[in-house]
């Protein structure tokens, strides 16, 4: 099985796809907020979700550079 893992494209290495990683977690982050907290703990839910949008295809990114 790992010979035909070697033969494919891991997913990471497509940019789109570290995005959305990226974005699903940050929009469930925001569904969370939005329709259930509320004051100084949504607005830090919130900047999590921002944090976590920008950072997550960047370290998938670093990781799969170090993997090669």
């Amino acid at each position: 099985m790992s010979a035909a893992n070697s033969t494919q494209e891991h997913p990471f290495e497509n940019p789109l796809y570290r995005y959305a990683v990226g974005i699903s977690g940050a929009a469930i982050l925001v569904f969370i907020a939005v329709f259930y907290l509320e004051g100084l703990l949504r607005y830090l839910v919130l900047g999590l979700a921002v944090i976590d949008a920008v950072l997550v295809p960047k370290i998938l990114e670093k990781t799969i550079e170090a993997a090669e």
